[in-house]
């Protein structure tokens, strides 16, 4: 970027979810209105404990990043927040939309099945009767796999997915089965998106979906976490 504004053409082999993210992001940089550099001083002005520096802007900007930090993020957005209410401007995206964009675009791609060649990854919970949760969640083998086989960055992203953007009865399922696969710690950490980024009901629906597969201690836990709201 050579100037506030004028950004270079993304290429085409960035995946679509990577563009929204970036396009988002260029239009707050239109709203800060300042260079790369300016914007880096700026944001440590505020006391922001991230790397914003102008080289890692640049690679935010230009999607070079596969998985952009929150913080990095945020920061960007108040700083444009910021400048929006002193130029009388609007924004350009909400945050929970930018925050929407940054999961998509976290998401590992979806896998290749060896023999059919067709997407294993994520996939959808299939309807209908969910008496018992042991199951319901096939995508809890590949993650197991990618767990034995050392892919620490694409077994967070399916965890902080599901945690934060997954339904109700995907979360519910999808700690069930992680539990009764030996991975309580990734259900652990599946509970703990939800619970950072979901209000009070949100957290009492995925209660009532560990009733459904009869999980009463689950549906405790959460609806504990629920009330604490």
């Amino acid at each position: 970027m050579s100037r506030p504004g004028h950004f270079r053409e993304l290429d085409a082999e960035i995946p679509d979810e990577r563009k929204a993210l970036v396009r988002a992001l260029r239009g707050l940089m239109v709203v800060v209105g300042l260079s790369l550099r300016q914007t880096h001083e700026a944001l440590e002005r505020r006391n922001r404990g991230c790397d914003a520096s102008a080289s890692a802007l640049s690679d935010l900007l230009n999607a070079r990043i596969r998985r952009p930090k929150r913080e990095v993020i945020r920061a960007l957005y108040d700083l444009a927040e910021a400048a929006a209410r002193t130029n009388d401007v609007s924004m350009p995206v909400t945050w929970e939309e930018l925050e929407n964009l940054r999961l998509k675009a976290c998401e590992p791609p979806a896998l290749l099945c060896a023999s059919c060649q067709g997407s294993v990854l994520p996939v959808p919970l299939a309807r209908g009767d969910r008496q018992h949760g042991q199951g319901q969640w096939p995508t809890a083998l590949t993650l197991l796999d990618m767990k034995q086989t050392r892919r620490a960055e694409d077994v967070a992203g399916i965890l902080r997915h599901v945690g934060m953007a997954g339904g109700p009865a995907e979360v519910a399922h999808a700690v069930v089965e992680c539990r009764a696969r030996g991975m309580r710690s990734e259900a652990d950490v599946i509970l703990r998106y939800a619970q950072t980024g979901r209000d009070g009901r949100q957290l009492a629906e995925i209660a009532y979906e560990f009733m459904r597969i009869e999980d009463n201690t689950m549906a405790r836990q959460v609806l504990k976490m629920s009330l604490a709201r």
